[in-house]
């Protein structure tokens, strides 16, 4: 067996924690997400980002930055949804009430070197 603590990244908008990191396989992260606080606000130029809310429920804004067309879906616990996002598409993720836990998957490990990830307000 191998037990390995994990680093806790928190805000006033909740936790992050990268969970696994699989370099052939992207990341798996998770974020307990406080109600009312945006995550995200940003793009990538090459990342496709899975969002799936596992428990509470979230608001997902989701803007093409080519065409400006914006979305918006609320996914929750009790009515899973797998929500993909593609490069160059604006997006944030917001926690309604009572907060939510959401399970992130992405297709590369987050290299600090590289980050492909770039603030934009939605």
């Amino acid at each position: 067996m191998d037990i390995k603590p994990l680093d806790m990244k928190s805000d006033n908008r909740g936790t992050l924690v990268e969970a696994f990191k699989l370099p052939a396989d992207g990341q798996v992260n998770y974020i307990n997400a406080m109600p009312g606080e945006p995550r995200g606000n940003h793009y990538h130029m090459r990342k496709t980002e899975c969002f799936l809310t596992i428990a509470g429920s979230t608001e997902m804004q989701v803007r093409d930055r080519d065409t400006g067309n914006l979305m918006k879906v609320i996914s929750s616990g009790d009515r899973p949804m797998l929500i993909s996002i593609f490069a160059n598409h604006t997006h944030t993720i917001t926690a309604l009430e009572g907060g939510a836990i959401v399970l992130i998957w992405v297709d590369e490990p987050f290299n600090p070197a590289d980050p492909d990830t770039f603030p934009e307000e939605i």
